[in-house]
């Protein structure tokens, strides 16, 4: 829990994953269009974010994890801004306790063998801590998108109730966003929304903006 929460001091709280765009262009602007956009963030997480995370703690090979995210990762700022996540989890949690699997995973990367991929060192970390595989995908979904409700209300704005009812709208589906995760096959990694990806590139070129990505 503790691992997964968006106030762990890794800097996610810098990222938006393009909502940022969404925002500008008016398509995310009330408690509605938030909604709208949990529950399409959380229909890509099972062959995104969740699913690289739910196929490394249940034993895929890293290495192939770390290339097809970074390769399936088009936009800049969203690879780069995971690499970093990566990279701070890693510094973070072995200043907590030991997790062999992970730390091995963070020598490659300093080694440039690999790229880092945070989805990749959450699913390592949940295998070195032996914890339920759903349950850790779960928390990682909600971690994920109560993260994106926080950047909403600052963003839009939106006040903290609207974003936390909007919340309670899409956690009854995570399970099932899970359990899609843990079973999806590895052909189909990668699949996402094309909206997302392009929003995030357009992030890169905003006028101004608040968050990094």
């Amino acid at each position: 829990m503790q691992a997964l929460d968006p106030l762990f001091p890794i800097g996610a709280f810098t990222l938006s994953n393009g909502l940022e765009t969404y925002v500008q262009k008016d398509i995310v602007r009330d408690k509605k269009s938030l909604s709208e956009y949990l529950r399409a963030y959380l229909h890509t997480l099972p062959t995104g974010d969740a699913g690289f995370a739910a196929r490394a703690a249940l034993g895929d090979d890293p290495a192939y994890l770390d290339e097809l995210f970074a390769a399936a990762r088009s936009p800049y700022e969203l690879r780069n801004g995971s690499r970093n996540l990566c990279r701070r989890f890693i510094k973070t949690e072995a200043k907590m306790g030991s997790c062999p699997l992970l730390e091995k995973y963070g020598r490659e990367i300093v080694a440039g063998t690999l790229n880092g991929c945070y989805p990749v060192a959450v699913g390592l970390f949940i295998r070195d801590i032996g914890a339920y595989v759903h349950n850790s995908v779960s928390m990682y979904c909600y971690s994920l998108l109560s993260a994106t409700v926080n950047h909403a209300a600052k963003l839009v704005p939106l006040s903290q109730l609207d974003g936390q009812a909007a919340l309670a709208e899409i956690i009854e589906q995570i399970p099932e966003a899970a359990r899609l995760a843990m079973n999806v096959d590895a052909y189909e990694l990668g699949i996402g929304g094309a909206g997302f990806d392009l929003r995030s590139m357009e992030h890169e070129k905003l006028y101004s903006r608040i968050y990094i990505s």
